[in-house]
């Protein structure tokens, strides 16, 4: 047998969380930027939450027998769904909820023969470039999350489709806003800092045209509208989230969803006795992270099969 498998049994299933950077490229304000814009709720609409979860099922070293080499590997599962509602209506999880992918994976981050592993339970991927496995673990689950919101768009329509995280191209064809919990940057000159200081619950920033964010997209030379919005009453860079949409959508359109969001968001923010990352991480978003964990079964489960596997062998 070329391949050995041994798992870390001394490692709790957990795995730093990385995100990709942003970067400071903006092109500039859109709109009048000595003011702030309010948001607004229709009578009658419907909104799409699409999200997605990683669960670390063990983490293991892959020995190659013949390159006497030892490669870092993980198993993984990963899972997106949506939470679809109609405010004002009787929204039951049931029917709520819809579209769960879910998507097993043993990434090695290694040149290892993909079929030597035909028997798993889990897609064999190898990982050959200079990256952390917890980035590419990222991109897989964004991939996920992406085809889920294709999917929510083409069936569903919805007036609002919030998708977590900052848009790819992978996004292009579907009319989405990207959805920035963790803001580490801003898009706005110091000089305009007083727009996220005074700005009030329901309230959004004026537009801001920006260049690419991430090395693959400025590959892609995307462009994108963002905007931040305030979700609840208080102070500081935690009350607030960055949103943001594909530069060539019509420029009226942006507006409607940027005043959407600023008027549908905060109705759905948490508070801290129900979420410690609140107000940033929405009610809806929560619920769909609890039922996709939920839809996934006991994580003890995974790793004990997959100790029987490889410690059995």
């Amino acid at each position: 047998m070329r391949y050995r498998v041994s798992l870390k049994l001394w490692e709790t299933n957990e795995m730093k969380d990385l995100e990709y950077e942003e970067s400071e490229q903006f092109a500039g304000f859109e709109e009048d930027p000595t003011d702030v814009y309010k948001g607004y709720v229709p009578e009658e609409f419907t909104v799409a939450f699409v999200d997605g979860i990683r669960r670390i099922d063990h983490s293991a070293y892959v020995w190659d027998e013949s390159k006497n080499s030892s490669y870092e590997a993980v198993f993984a599962t990963l899972s997106s769904g949506a939470i679809i509602l109609k405010p004002k209506s009787i929204n039951l999880i049931e029917q709520s909820f819809r579209m769960q992918r879910v998507r097993r994976v043993f990434l090695v981050k290694g040149d290892i023969e993909e079929n030597a592993f035909s028997g798993l339970d889990y897609e064999v991927k190898k990982l050959l470039e200079e990256k952390e496995l917890s980035l590419e673990l990222l991109r897989l689950l964004r991939s996920e999350e992406v085809n889920t919101a294709r999917e929510v768009w083409k069936k569903v329509k919805p007036q609002l489709l919030v998708c977590d995280g900052t848009l790819t191209s992978e996004h292009r064809g579907i009319t989405c806003v990207g959805f920035v919990k963790t803001i580490k940057r801003l898009f706005i000159s110091r000089e305009y800092a007083h727009l996220l200081q005074n700005l009030k619950k329901g309230y959004r920033t004026p537009l801001i045209r920006v260049h690419s964010q991430r090395k693959i997209e400025e590959q892609a030379k995307l462009d994108k509208y963002t905007w931040y919005v305030k979700l609840a009453e208080g102070e500081g860079i935690g009350t607030l989230v960055r949103l943001e949409v594909f530069g060539n959508l019509p420029k009226e359109k942006v507006k409607e969803l940027a005043d959407l969001t600023a008027g549908v968001l905060p109705m759905f923010a948490s508070a801290p006795f129900q979420d410690p990352r609140s107000p940033q991480n929405l009610l809806p978003i929560k619920v769909l992270e609890n039922t996709l964990r939920k839809y996934l079964g006991a994580p003890d489960i995974a790793r004990k099969r997959l100790q029987e596997i490889f410690l059995n062998a």
